[in-house]
C-alpha cells in the first residue's frame, strides 16, 4: 500500500514540475499604448451595439474603437477639444438591476473614458443621430429623454456637470442652431425653438405654425444638416423642408418634392438614410419602391439631389439594400453606405465609382466627424 501511495503521489507531482517549465519557454507579452493619429478628412464612426469603431474611408482601415454602452443613441465628437461625448445607460446586473444614465466623455488621443456626468434615468436609447446634440458653443450637450414623455437633459461638458432637465411635451429630435439654441420636431406638425442662456438654462421658448400633416405625410425623425444653422427635413412621401432659426424666429422653407409625378411609388426610408454635403449642396437619400408605411424599408437606390436647383442629378443603383447613408465633408467626398446585411460600401460621392468594401461591425449607424 505504501508503494502504491508513493506511485500516485509521483503522478500528481510530475505536472507540477513540468507546467512551470513549459510556461517559462514562452516569450513575455509585449504591451504597447498607441495614440490616435491626426484626424483625417474622411474618417467616420460605425456605431453598433458593440461599440463605436473609427474607420478611414480612404484606406478602409479601422483606427480605433470607443467602448460605448450597448444603449447609446449617438456619439458627438468635438475635435477642437479632442473629445467625444456619448449618452449611455448601464444596469448594475448587466441587463437588469439599478439603472444609471450618464454622459461619458472620451479622450480623442487614447479613446478612453476620462469623465462622466450622471443625468436623469430617462434617456431615449434608440440609435438616432439627433437624440443627441452638441450645441454651437461646444459647451452644452442636449440629450433627448423618453419615459414615455419627452424631455431634454442639458449637460455642461466643459465643467462636467448636469445643468437641468427641460420638459418638451410632444417635441423630440434635437437640431442645434446658433450658439446655444436648438429646434425640436413636434407631433402636431410644428417646430419648437428652445434658447439657452450662457449657463445652459432655458431662457426662451418659441413655437412655429403647423407646416406638415402628421396624418397625411409626416416628416421623418431622421434629418441632415445643411449650411450654417439650417436643417433638412423630409416627409414619408419625399417632400423636403429646410428649417432654421434667426434669433428667436423659426424659419421654414417652402416644401418641394424630390419624387416625380411618374415616381409616386418611390419613397425614402431605412435607418439614418440621408445626408448632405454642405459645401456642394448635394443631398444623398436612400430610396425604395413600396406602398405607404414602408418608411423603415432600406433603399434600393441612392438619389443625389442638387438642393439649389431642387432637382435630381443622379440615381445610384446598389447591389445590397442601403440602411445608412453618410457623406464626408471634404473637397473630394466619400459616400459611405451601410447595407442591410451589415456591410459597408464606400463610393466616390461625385463620380459614384465603387472604391471598396469594409468589414464592419454588422448593421450600424454611421457618422462622419
Amino acid at each position: 500500500m505504501m508503494r502504491l501511495n508513493s506511485f500516485l503521489a509521483s503522478l500528481v507531482l510530475v505536472p507540477l514540475v513540468l507546467v512551470p517549465a513549459a510556461f517559462a519557454q514562452q516569450p513575455p507579452e509585449q504591451i504597447s499604448v498607441e495614440t490616435m493619429p491626426e484626424h483625417g478628412p474622411n474618417w467616420f464612426i460605425a456605431k453598433s451595439s458593440s461599440g463605436g469603431r473609427i474607420f478611414d474611408a480612404e484606406s478602409g482601415e479601422m483606427l480605433g474603437m470607443l467602448s460605448l454602452s450597448s444603449r447609446t443613441p449617438a456619439v458627438a465628437p468635438y475635435l477642437p477639444r479632442g473629445e467625444f461625448y456619448a449618452a449611455e445607460t448601464y444596469f448594475s446586473r448587466g441587463v437588469h438591476g439599478e439603472r444609471t444614465d450618464i454622459v461619458a466623455i472620451y479622450d480623442y488621443a487614447n479613446l478612453r473614458p476620462v469623465a462622466e456626468v450622471e443625468i436623469p434615468n430617462r434617456m431615449a436609447r434608440l440609435s438616432v443621430r439627433n437624440h443627441l446634440g452638441l450645441l454651437g458653443n461646444g459647451r452644452h450637450l442636449a440629450v433627448l429623454n423618453m419615459n414615455p414623455g419627452y424631455s431634454v437633459s442639458i449637460v455642461d461638458v466643459v465643467d462636467r456637470e448636469f445643468i437641468q432637465e427641460m420638459s418638451t411635451p410632444g417635441c423630440a429630435i434635437i437640431l442645434p442652431v446658433a450658439e446655444n439654441d436648438f429646434l425640436l420636431i413636434c407631433g402636431d406638425g410644428t417646430l419648437q425653438l428652445s434658447q439657452l442662456d450662457s449657463n445652459g438654462v432655458e431662457r426662451n421658448r418659441v413655437r412655429s405654425e403647423v407646416f406638415f400633416s402628421v396624418d397625411e405625410d409626416a416628416v421623418f425623425d431622421r434629418t441632415a444638416r445643411t449650411a450654417g444653422s439650417w436643417w433638412l427635413l423630409i416627409t414619408h412621401a419625399g417632400v423636403i423642408f429646410e428649417v432654421g432659426a434667426d434669433d428667436d424666429e423659426i424659419l421654414i422653407g417652402e416644401g418641394w418634392s424630390i419624387v416625380g409625378a411618374d415616381e409616386a411609388d418611390w419613397r425614402p426610408g431605412g435607418g439614418e438614410f440621408l445626408d448632405v454635403h454642405r459645401d456642394l449642396g448635394l443631398l444623398y437619400v436612400a430610396m425604395h419602391q413600396g406602398p405607404v408605411d414602408t418608411h423603415h424599408d432600406p433603399g434600393e437606390e441612392i438619389w443625389v439631389i442638387d438642393l439649389a436647383r431642387q432637382r435630381r442629378v443622379h440615381r445610384l443603383e446598389i447591389e445590397d439594400l442601403a440602411e445608412s447613408v453618410t457623406v464626408t465633408q471634404e473637397t473630394a467626398p466619400k459616400l459611405i453606405v451601410g447595407t442591410a446585411s451589415g456591410g459597408t460600401e464606400v463610393y466616390d460621392a461625385l463620380t459614384f465609382r465603387h472604391e471598396r468594401s469594409i468589414n464592419g461591425p454588422g448593421v450600424a449607424m454611421y457618422e462622419d466627424f
